[in-house]
């Protein structure tokens, strides 16, 4: 049984569950002595009476214990609960190694890094003659500041006796000559062999794991496990890429030597070699080895720092003027903290982060506009805005002295002084995807109408660029020729579209337009002579001819691990940089999607996970008999509903194939799902036995025209669905009887999704619409009589996702965008309809998604059903209340994409 949410062991309190490692379930916990989170791992309980597992989880803590280096997990405590062993160590910040090398290669200068970092940690074990004897990518752990982590020392092996620790030389004798241990595809040619091995058999799986970092594929795995150690014994790899230095390419090799004596003969050598092929010269060399500010002094020291790489720069110009020419400045990066209380916020959607083209002002949502002149400490809300809520798109003049900004209240683009002497409307606008402002004036995509331009000083917008039926324009920006617009094309309206667009360039005379990169949005040239753009969750850069318009080298990912907008589907990444080099921006998944679980919340706040793997998942629903799930997950290749049985005692099953299949919703009688899906390459509904079967289509929408599923009637015969047809959305229902849809109420929400929900009677409907600009939840009676009812929730930031309790006496909703605005209100119906008060609940599960829609669920017990945080997902929600900053940051873009 996994340890419940709450439970205290020893001085340590469980607050989540994190997944499975090699030899235990990983728990968060909280160490109220120290004010610190940490991570426990405790034995399975099927495996607490298999004393030889005992013993390996065992020597895990105590090997892992003994060691001391920033490259191995830390262990604080070890301890027994229960009668069941427990390991406490640090609580890390990031994703596996696997996780990232899923996305392909990485860049030779990081993965050489990466080498350096787990030869150091591994030196430092084997200096303690320690041998790992597992080094794969699932047992090493990329921290969100770059550092590598060695974990699972389960079946680390004693090399020679020690006096640190005694007992761990009989542990040893259990997995010695004669035993192949390890993971098929990274054990050198001696563990194969099953013979005694020594610090260099770590060496060889190094080897193995540099390979992979440089070419994305393992250098020995085949089909089998069998031909996997044939091919370790007696196969060379593949040669690695032209473009990797001989250098590195010979250490390569030497590593995967098949006998041993032809290795490095230590860990340290290894690293002392890495450290040679790297680039003494980069600025990114030397920006680690100008060092950084430490975390407990970066929020003190930011003004300093900031104005002192200001003054810097002012140096460097007057060396230039003088003749002298100035020195390449460090590069330095850390983070700045936001306020308590505040969280990053785009409001539903587009760019969170405006830098000033000097760098010397930041703007940022937090559902409103906030100001901060870098060299202070004191952040205030932008003057003159704090009237307006639903603020998106915040861009700085070309001279700093004014921002415009999208309000979504009445649907206008505005202009504001940063000193808040004036705020002036500038035009009417649909939902910007992505504003600029030039020294022509302001452009902002509009979708599926194309790219505008309007003067700064207000006016009636002009098309700049027309787009066809199925595309959309996003992110536009003036070329310096003044002659040409950059934007993102994308067709579709995939949850993946964003990584699938096309980034294009249009003359504005002629109208030609020509693709300069396939797959990526959100682009932006960069006075170095690049695009810069967001592709999964990483910044990409190319050498771009502004000149000759065209691309002028390869691609490569230059800052990983950056959060994109995907409320929208528009792919924004929430970066800014500024002409003279900073850049700032928003920590996030380096895929374009964390890992996730799901979870039973109560009233109380008690979190109970489901035995489910970590995935992508998406909108979970639960049967009407309380029994089973209905959830989705997409891999970015497709999109596929499961099953799961709420008993715990069956596997998750998968239940459609074929497509993108997305918004399940469970018929009253628990049977059957009803989805969407694109396998005829529309976006119909269709609907399909739970247990199996073949899926029937159920609408037909007309071109242009998205079907999702909403709600289904208690009564079984009806169920509610949306038509999203350009930024209209409408609410409608489907009788089986006949077959017919029929809109319902006479709903129109403007771009935002109306989450109908079926009250339990099935005489209710409560739904969320966009009206004027304003989101608000409503309540109509079922069928439709004309009367719709309000919710005015007090303090609240336009509610929406409803649901209904079991009873049907209260209506939960997201009250606001922040973390814990989550409310229930109460709901009379007799003698007449009516809200009452509402109360706050806890919410600990995420909301955020792909789209808008609906993330959570009401079980038949009351408990809310909703996406909870796994490994990294947590820590990534942390990064809400802080902004990456890297000081000069040209620098090392020029460095890691030269443009000769």
């Amino acid at each position: 049984m996994p340890v419940a949410i709450g439970t205290a062991i020893g001085p340590y309190q469980i607050v989540g569950w994190l997944g499975s490692g090699g030899m235990g379930d990983v728990y968060r916990a909280r160490d109220a002595r120290l004010a610190r989170d940490v991570a426990i791992k405790v034995i399975p309980e099927a495996l607490a009476t298999d004393p030889s597992r005992v013993r390996r989880f065992e020597q895990e803590a105590r090997a892992a214990g003994q060691l001391n280096h920033p490259n191995i997990l830390a262990v604080y405590d070890v301890g027994v609960h229960q009668g069941t062993p427990y390991i406490v160590s640090e609580l890390l910040d990031g994703v596996s190694l696997r996780s990232r090398l899923q996305r392909g290669a990485l860049p030779s200068r990081k993965a050489v890094d990466y080498a350096r970092q787990i030869a150091e940690g591994l030196a430092a074990a084997h200096d303690k003659n320690i041998v790992h004897r597992d080094v794969k990518p699932d047992n090493l752990f990329l921290t969100s500041d770059g550092r590598i982590k060695i974990l699972d020392f389960g079946i680390a092996k004693l090399t020679r006796p020690s006096d640190e620790m005694p007992r761990l030389a009989d542990l040893a004798a259990e997995t010695e000559a004669g035993m192949v241990v390890g993971t098929a595809g990274y054990m050198s040619p001696e563990q194969v062999r099953g013979e005694v091995v020594d610090a260099r058999s770590d060496i060889f799986s190094l080897g193995t794991i540099l390979y992979e970092m440089l070419t994305g594929r393992q250098p020995f795995t085949r089909e089998s496990k069998a031909e996997t150690m044939t091919a370790i014994l007696k196969e060379d790899p593949s040669p690695l890429p032209p473009d990797i230095s001989p250098a590195l390419a010979r250490i390569v090799a030497r590593c995967l030597e098949k006998t041993r004596e032809m290795r490095f003969q230590s860990a340290r050598d290894l690293a002392f070699g890495l450290e040679g092929v790297s680039d003494p010269g980069s600025a990114a060399a030397r920006a680690l080895a100008a060092g950084g500010v430490r975390p407990l002094e970066r929020r003190r020291a930011l003004p300093w720092i900031v104005a002192g790489a200001l003054a810097l720069g002012v140096a460097g110009v007057v060396g230039w003027k003088l003749g002298r020419p100035a020195p390449p400045l460090p590069v330095t990066r850390f983070a700045l903290a936001l306020p308590a209380g505040q969280l990053l916020n785009g409001n539903g959607g587009g760019h969170l982060l405006a830098l000033s083209p000097d760098g010397a002002r930041l703007a940022y949502l937090a559902t409103r506009l906030y100001l901060r002149t870098m060299s202070e400490v004191d952040v205030k809300t932008m003057p003159g805005t704090d009237r307006y809520t639903g603020v998106r798109e915040p861009v700085f003049s070309p001279d700093g002295a004014s921002i415009a900004f999208y309000a979504l209240a009445d649907q206008t683009l505005k202009r504001a002084t940063v000193t808040g002497d004036t705020v002036t409307t500038i035009c009417q606008a649909d939902s910007p995807t992505g504003i600029s402002w030039g020294p022509g004036g302001i452009v902002f995509g509009q979708g599926r109408k194309g790219i505008m331009r309007v003067s700064a000083d207000g006016g009636t917008p002009e098309v700049l660029v027309r787009v066809g039926d199925a595309e959309t324009a996003q992110a536009p920006q003036i070329l310096p020729d003044g002659q040409h617009v950059l934007f993102t094309l994308a067709t579709g309206t995939a949850r993946d579209r964003s990584d699938r667009s096309h980034i294009v360039v249009q003359s504005l005379k002629s109208g030609e337009r020509k693709t300069l990169i396939e797959g990526g949005s959100d682009a932006r040239y960069v006075p170095t002579g690049h695009l810069v753009y967001a592709l999964s969750g990483s910044i990409y850069a190319v050498p771009f001819n502004a000149q000759r318009l065209e691309v002028t080298g390869a691609p490569v990912p230059v800052v990983e691990g950056v959060s994109r907008d995907t409320a929208g589907v528009t792919g924004t990444g929430n970066f800014a940089f500024s002409r003279t080099g900073s850049l700032v921006y928003v920590r996030g998944p380096v895929s374009a999607s964390a890992l996730l679980d799901i979870g039973l919340t109560d009233r109380t706040g008690k979190v109970e996970p489901l035995r489910l793997p970590p995935e992508r998942y998406e909108w979970p629903r639960v049967s009407a008999d309380g029994k089973r799930l209905a959830v989705a997950s997409d891999d970015d290749k497709e999109a596929t509903i499961w099953i799961y049985d709420l008993s715990g005692t069956l596997a998750m099953r998968r239940l459609t194939s074929g497509g993108n299949n997305r918004f399940p919703i469970w018929t009253s009688d628990s049977t059957r799902v009803a989805f969407q899906s694109d396998r005829d390459g529309d976006l119909a509904i269709f609907w399909q036995p739970a247990d199996g079967g073949v899926a029937e289509r159920l609408t037909r929408p007309a071109p242009g025209e998205s079907h999702v599923p909403e709600s289904w009637s208690p009564k079984g015969d009806t169920f509610l669905f949306s038509i999203t047809k350009g930024s209209d959305v409408s609410l409608w229902t489907f009788s089986l009887q006949d077959r017919k849809a029929t809109p319902f109420g006479a709903v129109h929400s403007s771009s935002n999704p109306t989450n109908a929900a079926f009250s339990p009677d099935g005489n209710w409907v409560a739904y969320a619409s966009t009206e004027r600009g304003m989101t608000t939840i409503y309540v109509q009676p079922f069928p439709a009589t004309g009367i719709k009812y309000q919710l005015f929730a007090k303090g609240s930031n336009s509610p929406h996702h409803p649901r209904w309790s079991p009873d049907g006496k209260e209506l939960f909703y997201d009250a606001n965008q922040t973390v814990t605005g989550f409310e229930a209100v109460s709901i009379t119906t007799q003698p007449t309809f009516a809200f009452g008060n509402a109360v706050a609940v806890p919410k600990l599960f995420l909301m955020a998604g792909e789209t808008l829609r609906t993330q959570y669920d009401i079980a038949p017990d009351g408990r809310i059903v909703g996406r909870i945080t796994a490994g990294q997902t947590e820590s990534l929600r942390s990064q809400a209340d802080q902004i990456q900053v890297v000081l000069n940051w040209f620098e090392d873009l020029k460095a890691r994409a030269p443009t000769r």
